[in-house]
């Protein structure tokens, strides 16, 4: 990997498998006599189960279990965890709670609530004969009426996912200032409001979801499968589904291809195939199609928000008022309810915003349950709020940047308490806004219009610029084993999906130690050999888990002293590390861990570290696209795309700038293309690649990247997270970027995704 230093682009040492095809995926390691199982979903969005009838199917060839929900019933398993609390930050009552949270049962029993609600699992020898045997069983369905959409779903007359949940309203969230908003409304020269739709998004994860489980009497049960949180997937099976004790369930992950947070939380197929191996004595192996993925996989986003900004009449900021209907879907996911509650502290942006107050309502529909996607939330708060921003100036017939430049907060006044109760500790807003426009070339925009127009084109351009929370307040710790030939293995709780943490964590520990990268081993995935970990999630590898790292190789160090005294023949209390060698204090004589290594013999050296961030860090940044549209055909096309972002210390650059390509890539996809439909019967019209469309390299244009970092106190590396940003500016710069170029033709507004359909016919209704 060459040299190793903080701030060097390192290039990424899994793209050898994974290009050459030497990946290990979980399809990848179904052991050769596995049994195979195949789920059977509900081909109805609400319906009640009248009878199940498997005789037939249970006869015929190579079938070795069928499993129905009466089954996990009569095991006494218990169900899939259901949303953690409503997080409650200032402004939140007290006593606030969930008017429901319905347990969501491994495989239904009494009524299926969206198309793709497992029913059964099917396992045979073989995945075909599985197929054959699921086709063959019976399910005699009463056909009840459905609601698919969200706001639908939150009216009046709706139809009803759960008789316990009236109005199918599963929580009522609020947080904020109400009073003081009221005031600042009262008092305000300038009201702007606007109403957006932040689509239902599949997530199309390149790798689908798998499970492979195994059972022995006295191992107990083994998962191997695609996962960001082994740890909690395992408490899940332990905690929730067996109620057995943790050492009693191993979870194991190998390749991940992705999983943006759908994987990160238990599905019934990875409890079943456990439960179905213990049955039969052989593991059994699930591994889901694309078309099965596009109705069960956890799905992503889907709210209808309100938002009013109150100004002066300069355009100071004066308060914000949010009122949202978030999408839960038919069951609350395990982390159902964390993005649309907690992660909409980022309303406060990058402003001087003196009162916000937010009230969510978190509706249940007959669709499939959404779960956090890159940034859990807070994408859909910067959607919400820069779409605001910039709706306002144009209200006023002011430059959005200008209107943003008299608001934004500065460096004197952090750390600054927003009025959702976050504090920023660091940041250069007004130096990121003044950076974005220079490299946008704002300037010369005006002419770049005018030879747009000269061609018959409107031509647009708009900007986007965010605070996020990352990295919260949970821990990680880190081991390292060093043994004799120098080698050393990194133990981490983190779960790579992608990301490149076996290339930053090795640069790391190589940095730390002054060593060689290629010497270093890292491992994850795996419960039974690392005894804990969060996982990855929050844009927190680095800060938390890579801090943790740090931490253990500083406790390596120290435990190799008398080790590299002994070498030294001296005193421990002389010998000092520099530089990757440890030196006798004063003078020449000094070994390297080679020397310290040897002296282990047979044995191990172990080290670990502990870190947990006292507060979350502020990854913030700015982000401008530019677009030309043909009003002929409403097609309309990315010409120019700009970020500028303060990631806080960089490790290395180049899996940065991936970090910060894929996610820009997964925004403009929503933007452009990307939703997830439902007909009137509830049927997912969207159910393959053939009609779900994702955004293509020809779709992209140069993804320019410039960096302006401040370092985050609170981190001792003073790092800040990355992952999620880019989809967190993307939606809506590209948007505001459209809209700038409508507006000339009378269009105010359109929501995502802004195809070539909805934007002609934008142009012609404003005609």
């Amino acid at each position: 990997m060459g040299a190793n230093a903080f701030g060097q682009s390192v290039l990424r040492r899994e793209d050898q498998r994974l290009l050459t095809g030497t990946g290990a995926f979980t399809a990848d390691l179904i052991p050769v006599r596995a049994a195979r199982a195949v789920m059977l979903r509900s081909p109805h969005a609400h319906a009640r189960i009248v009878a199940i009838d498997t005789s037939m199917a249970a006869a015929m060839p190579g079938v070795r279990a069928i499993i129905t929900g009466a089954d996990a019933v009569a095991e006494g398993l218990g169900g899939i965890p259901a949303g953690s609390d409503l997080l409650k930050f200032p402004g939140t009552p007290a006593d606030q709670d969930f008017l429901f949270r319905p347990v969501h049962a491994l495989l239904a029993t009494d009524f299926v609530r969206f198309v793709g609600d497992s029913v059964a699992m099917v396992v045979a020898d073989s995945e075909a004969e599985a197929q054959d045997a699921a086709d063959a069983v019976v399910v005699d369905y009463e056909i009840l009426p459905c609601v698919t959409d969200t706001a639908e779903a939150a009216r009046p007359g709706a139809a009803q996912v759960w008789a316990e949940a009236p109005g199918n309203l599963s929580f009522r969230w609020q947080a904020g200032q109400r009073d003081a908003v009221e005031a600042a409304f009262a008092g305000a020269a300038r009201i702007s409001t606007i109403t957006v739709r932040n689509t239902r998004i599949h997530v199309a994860s390149l790798e689908n979801r798998g499970a492979i489980g195994s059972w022995d009497a006295e191992a107990g049960y083994v998962l191997l499968t695609g996962t960001q949180m082994p740890h909690s997937i395992r408490d899940s099976l332990a905690d929730a589904v067996f109620g057995i004790p943790r050492d009693q369930v191993r979870v194991k992950v190998a390749d991940v291809g992705g999983s943006f947070g759908i994987k990160n939380a238990l599905y019934p197929e990875q409890a079943l195939v456990l439960l179905a191996a213990r049955r039969i004595g052989r593991d059994v192996a699930w591994i889901g199609g694309r078309g099965d993925s596009f109705v069960s996989d956890y799905q992503a986003r889907d709210n209808v928000t309100t938002a009013e900004l109150a100004m002066d009449a300069a355009g100071h900021f004066l308060g914000l008022r949010v009122r949202a209907i978030g999408a839960i879907g038919a069951y609350m996911a395990p982390k159902g309810q964390l993005s649309p509650t907690a992660n909409t502290q980022v309303l406060a942006g990058v402003y001087r915003l003196p009162c916000i107050h937010v009230t969510v309502d978190g509706v249940f529909s007959h669709t499939a349950p959404t779960e956090v996607y890159r940034g859990a939330g807070r994408p859909e708060s910067v959607y919400l709020l820069e779409r605001l921003v910039e709706h306002a100036a144009f209200e006023m017939g002011m430059e959005a940047a200008v209107l943003r430049e008299m608001n934004l907060l500065t460096p004197d006044q952090f750390p600054y308490q927003t009025a959702l109760g976050l504090v920023y500790d660091s940041g250069d807003f007004h130096g990121v806004l003044a950076a974005a426009r220079q490299e946008a070339r704002l300037d010369g925009f005006a002419a770049r219009r005018a030879e747009a127009a000269s061609r018959g084109r409107l031509r647009g351009i708009g900007m986007a610029q965010y605070c996020e929370r990352v990295a919260g307040a949970w821990s990680e710790t880190a081991w390292l084993e060093m043994r004799s030939d120098g080698r050393i293995t990194v133990l981490s709780g983190t779960m790579s999906n992608g990301q490149g943490h076996e290339t930053a964590f090795a640069q790391l520990v190589a940095l730390e130690l002054g060593i060689d990268a290629d010497l270093i081993d890292v491992v994850q995935g795996d419960t039974a050999r690392i005894p804990s970990g969060y996982g990855t999630g929050g844009s927190a590898s680095l800060g938390i888990g890579g801090t943790a790292i740090q931490a253990a190789g500083q406790d390596l160090i120290r435990k190799a002293l008398p080790l590299a005294a002994e070498a030294l023949e001296a005193a421990e209390v002389d010998v000092e590390f520099v530089a990757g060698r440890f030196a006798i204090a004063g003078t020449d004589r000094s070994v390297t861990w080679d020397v310290v290594a040897r002296g282990l013999g047979e044995s191990t050296l172990a080290a670990s570290g502990f870190f947990k961030p006292s507060g979350p860090s502020f990854p913030n940044g700015c982000h401008a696209a530019e677009v030309e549209v043909d009003p002929e055909t409403g097609e309309w096309q990315l010409i120019r795309y700009t970020m500028v972002h303060d990631f806080g210390r960089v490790l290395n650059p180049m899996l940065l700038q991936g970090q910060l390509q894929g996610g820009v890539a997964q925004g403009i996809g929503q933007s452009l293309c990307e939703r997830v439909v439902h007909d009137e019967s509830g049927q997912v019209l969207t159910g393959s690649f053939m009609d779900y469309q994702i955004p293509r390299a020809d779709d992209l244009p140069e993804l320019v990247l410039v960096s302006r970092p401040t370092a985050a106190p609170l981190n001792p590396m003073g790092v800040k997270g990355c992952g999620e940003a880019g989809s967190a500016g993307a939606c809506p710069s590209v948007m505001n970027a459209l809209l700038d170029a409508l507006r000339a033709r009378g269009v105010v507004h359109v929501d995502m995704p802004a195809t070539p359909e909805k934007v002609w016919l934008a142009l012609r209704n404003a005609a």
